[in-house]
């Protein structure tokens, strides 16, 4: 495989992702635009600035990978082009099985987000309706359709940023009588004879 270089390269290593795809490596290239914009995604729609500093070492380890890819596809040491996270070491029943435990996960934050935007929608009608009565509303837009949420998500973040320190619940182990291998004599009179 012929390695890449020069400025083509180092333009597509810019944009987190596009360094690995430029190079042929798609899955590992789509992983890591994934979590880069999932993470600026993240910080518009919590309008959160702070968290965009995560931001930052994704691109790095981006533009470096792409340019550490390059010196091993030169080498001819390049890996196989793979997933991030070790998704494609996982086979169809392995997945399924992930996907059967982690299904209440994705299902509650489709609930948040619907209820989140039903809420807004609300919130907009009330702000219409209380528009016609009264002049300034602007302090009631910005706590209904702002404020609120914030709190909300923000209290979302301490429960499971709590739940992550409190960890699994410890199950007891049940009691399970210890095994003990029958006598000699035992297995003898137990066993079936044979009459011929």
């Amino acid at each position: 495989m012929n390695y890449k270089q020069g400025l083509l390269l180092f333009v597509s290593s810019c944009i987190p992702g596009c360094g690995q795809m430029h190079q042929g490596y798609m899955k590992r290239g789509l992983s890591l635009m994934l979590i880069f914009f999932g993470v600026f995604a993240l910080a518009v729609f919590l309008n959160l600035g702070a968290l965009s500093v995560l931001m930052l070492p994704v691109w790095l380890y981006a533009f470096f990978d792409s340019y550490n890819l390059r010196g091993q596809l030169r080498d001819g040491l390049a890996p196989a082009d793979a997933f991030l996270f070790g998704l494609s070491d996982l086979d169809s029943a392995q997945f399924s099985i992930l996907c059967q435990k982690r299904h209440s996960v994705i299902g509650w934050g489709l609930v948040a987000v619907g209820a989140y935007m039903i809420w807004n929608m609300a919130a907009d009608w009330l702000l219409d309706l209380l528009g016609q009565f009264f002049e300034d509303t602007w302090w009631l837009h910005r706590i209904l359709t702002y404020d609120i949420p914030r709190v909300v998500i923000s209290a979302l973040i301490i429960a499971l940023g709590l739940w992550f320190i409190r960890g699994p619940k410890r199950r007891e182990p049940e009691d399970i009588p210890a095994f003990t291998p029958p006598a000699a004599d035992q297995e003898e009179q137990e066993a079936p004879h044979d009459e011929c």
